[in-house]
C-alpha cells in the first residue's frame, strides 16, 4: 500500500484502500490532467472578512422652529401686557431726580415705540404733567436766553447789557409764570380735542387719560430748545412725530386710525370755520349798508 494518496496526496493507513480525503480507490492511478490536490494539512481557511455595514444613517439635525402667526388671543393677551412698566420718573424715589429725568427723557424722545408702548395707561396725571412742565419751563429759560443773545449780537442793548440782561429776567420770571399756567390750560384742551377726534374714528379705548400721559410725556423735544436758531424747528419736527406714536402706542391702535384721529380736529375746526364764513357772508349780503342821503 502507498504511504500517501496518488490523487491527493493524502497519508494512508496500513489498510486504507480507499482515501479517507477524496473517497478515490487507492490501487487507481490518477489522471494525468488532474492536479494533485493539497495535503489536508497544508490547506488553511481563508480568513473571513467582516460583514459589511451599511454605511450609518444621517442623523437629522435639530428642527428649526417655525414662527407661527400670532393667535388672537396671544395678540390680546399682549396687548394686556402692554403699559404694565411705570416711566423712571414715576419711579423717582428708586433713580433719584436728575437720573430719572434723564432716563425718562432719553426714552421718550430717542426710544417712543419702546417707552409709549410700555407705559401705563393710567397712573395719575400728576408726574405727567410735572414732566411737561419741567420741559416747558427749561425750553422758555432757553428761548429768553437765546433772545437775549442774539438782541446784544445785533446792538440792541443800547441802554446797557445788564439793563437789558436784568429786564428780560424779569420779564422771564413775570410772564413766564404767566405761559406756564396758559400752556398747562391749553394741554388740557387739546388733550380733549385730540382724544374725541381718536373717539369719533374708534381708536380711543384705553380712556382719556391715557392720551393725556402720552402727550404729556412727549414734551421731551422741547428740551431741543438748548440749541440756537434750529432748537425751534427741530423741537416742533421732532416732537410731531413723538406726540403721533406716543397716542398710537398709548391707546393701542393702528397707524391708519391714529392718522384720522389726527386728522379729525383739523377737519371739524375746518368745517366750523367755513359754516362761519358762509353765515356771515349771508348776513353781508341782507344787510343794507347804504348811508341814507
Amino acid at each position: 500500500m502507498p504511504d500517501r494518496c496518488p490523487h491527493c496526496s493524502a497519508p494512508l493507513g496500513l489498510r486504507d484502500h480507499v482515501c479517507p480525503v477524496c473517497g478515490i480507490s487507492t490501487a487507481l492511478t490518477p489522471p494525468a490532467d488532474l492536479p494533485p490536490l493539497d495535503p489536508p494539512a497544508s490547506r488553511e481557511p481563508l480568513p473571513s472578512s467582516p460583514p459589511l455595514e451599511p454605511p450609518p444613517a444621517a442623523t437629522p439635525g435639530p428642527a428649526v422652529p417655525q414662527e407661527a402667526a400670532p393667535s388672537p388671543e396671544a395678540q390680546a393677551e399682549a396687548v394686556a401686557a402692554a403699559g404694565t412698566e411705570p416711566p423712571p420718573w414715576e419711579a423717582m424715589r428708586t433713580h433719584g431726580f436728575w437720573s430719572a429725568l434723564w432716563l425718562t427723557w432719553r426714552d421718550s424722545v430717542f426710544r417712543p415705540v419702546h417707552f409709549f408702548r410700555r407705559l401705563p395707561p393710567r397712573g395719575g396725571y400728576g408726574p405727567a404733567l410735572g414732566f411737561s412742565v419741567l420741559l416747558t419751563a427749561i425750553a422758555l429759560v432757553f428761548n429768553f436766553y437765546w433772545s437775549t443773545i442774539e438782541t446784544l449780537l445785533a446792538g440792541g442793548g443800547e441802554e446797557g447789557m445788564l439793563v437789558l440782561i436784568f429786564g428780560n429776567l424779569v420779564m422771564l420770571l413775570i410772564g413766564g409764570g404767566f405761559l406756564l399756567a396758559l400752556y398747562i390750560g391749553l394741554l388740557y384742551v387739546i388733550v380733549a380735542t385730540v382724544h374725541v377726534g381718536f373717539m369719533v374714528v374708534g381708536a380711543g379705548r384705553m380712556g382719556y387719560q391715557a392720551t393725556f400721559r402720552a402727550i404729556a410725556y412727549s414734551s421731551g423735544p422741547a428740551a431741543f430748545a438748548i440749541f440756537p436758531f434750529f432748537g425751534p424747528f427741530l423741537s416742533m419736527v421732532w416732537g410731531s412725530v413723538v406726540v403721533y406714536i406716543a397716542i398710537r402706542e398709548a391707546q393701542r391702535t393702528t397707524n391708519s386710525r391714529a392718522a384720522l384721529g389726527f386728522l379729525m380736529p383739523l377737519i371739524a375746526f375746518t368745517v366750523f370755520f367755513m359754516f362761519l364764513a358762509i353765515v356771515f357772508a349771508l348776513i353781508l349780503s341782507t344787510t343794507d349798508f347804504a348811508t341814507p342821503v
